[in-house]
């Protein structure tokens, strides 16, 4: 009897070490099952992102392309218009020109708008040879321009003005400071009203009508501290160390070259970023900047601020909301998954009181 009730049990202890084994074998399909599943779930995800990036990227391709034959061909026909213009007949050839030049000018803006936002899906190689086809667009465009539009006759008086005396000459008013041209260039004066050259130790301020909708360029700047308190229309800045610009909202790009040691603060819809070294910029980009040639490159959020500021963002037609000041494109940094060495953000280090760096500036700037 004891023997029987003993097998009994052992019987019973067998089974119930079956049952745990199967449920054991049973847990570790369903969870290589379920792996598997995932895993196929991922890599499917990732197929179709991939199908969409390309789709993306040959739609691009097919429509860049496009648009670039057609401003092409709208250039050639510049040729022909200035042709008949000197046949004989009630024709007005400059002002057909000028408006055709203003309509292929808006379309590479257009174009220009259209590549950066495509730039998410695009690789960087694609991106640079795209930005090299439009700067080729524009150079042609500007060239075709200056040789077709004769240029206008200007009458000047026998008689000089002398130049108006500042009372402070280091705190610099540009309405007063118009910069002497090359010889060369005295006929592109009025593509850029206010132009900014070879300065040194000095404030200088442009604001309200000086500024507002205006080409502003600056070059061969050392140790000087620049507002734009205003809604420019661009901004273009070459050859500047050891300075400060501080920039209200502009309404279309910045281009800055050959920068050493020198800080922005700057709202645009575009930036470039030429063949600098050791910058702090504070930026609100509506499109993704661009950085070229550059190293040690610092990046913060965008913290200018003066009392029309958020009129000037509405006249610009910048989206204060839209700031894509972490996302920047390194074009001599290739590797899609490794960061770019030549730019990081600012984390820790402290925001910059503008406010009492302008006193200081304004300051120093006034002679004793």
């Amino acid at each position: 009897m004891n023997a029987d009730l003993q097998s009994s049990n052992t019987t019973l202890s067998g089974g119930d070490h079956a049952d745990i084994k199967k449920e054991t074998i049973l847990e570790r399909l369903n969870k290589r099952n379920k792996e598997r599943q995932n895993f196929l779930d991922v890599k499917l995800e990732q197929r179709n992102k991939e199908n969409v990036q390309l789709e993306g990227a040959d739609y691009f391709a097919q429509t860049f392309a496009e648009r670039v034959r057609a401003i092409e061909e709208q250039l050639q026909q510049t040729t022909e218009v200035a042709a008949a213009a000197k046949m004989p007949g009630p024709i007005t050839p400059n002002t057909d020109l000028t408006r055709i030049f203003a309509d292929i000018t808006l379309q590479i803006q257009e174009l220009q708008r259209y590549l950066t936002t495509s730039t998410m899906f695009l690789a960087d190689f694609k991106i640079k040879a795209c930005q090299n086809v439009l700067n080729e667009l524009g150079a042609s465009c500007e060239e075709s321009r200056l040789r077709l539009i004769p240029k206008k006759k200007f009458g000047f008086s026998g008689k000089k003005v002398a130049p108006k005396v500042l009372v402070n000459p280091r705190v610099v008013n540009v309405a007063s400071d118009k910069v002497d041209m090359p010889e060369k260039s005295k006929d592109d004066r009025a593509a850029f009203i206010w132009t900014l050259a070879n300065r040194e130790n000095e404030y200088i301020c442009l604001e309200g009508e000086e500024l507002n909708g205006k080409d502003i360029t600056i070059s061969n700047l050392k140790h000087c501290f620049v507002e734009l308190r205003g809604h420019a229309g661009s901004v273009q800045i070459s050859h500047a160390t050891d300075c400060t610009f501080l920039c209200g909202p502009i309404a279309r790009s910045l281009f800055a070259e050959y920068c050493e040691r020198t800080t922005l603060a700057l709202a645009c819809q575009q930036l470039r970023l030429h063949s600098s070294n050791a910058c702090r910029i504070y930026l609100h980009v509506t499109c993704r900047a661009i950085i070229e040639d550059c190293t040690q490159i610092e990046v913060s959020d965008y913290n200018y601020d003066y009392a029309t500021i958020e009129a000037d963002f509405k006249l610009a037609g910048l989206d204060r909301s839209q700031n894509n000041y972490t996302d920047i494109a390194d074009f001599n940094w290739l590797s899609p998954d490794v960061p770019s060495p030549n730019w990081m953000l600012l984390k820790d280090a402290p925001t910059p009181i503008w406010s009492e760096l302008i006193k200081q500036k304004q300051q120093k700037a006034i002679p004793l």
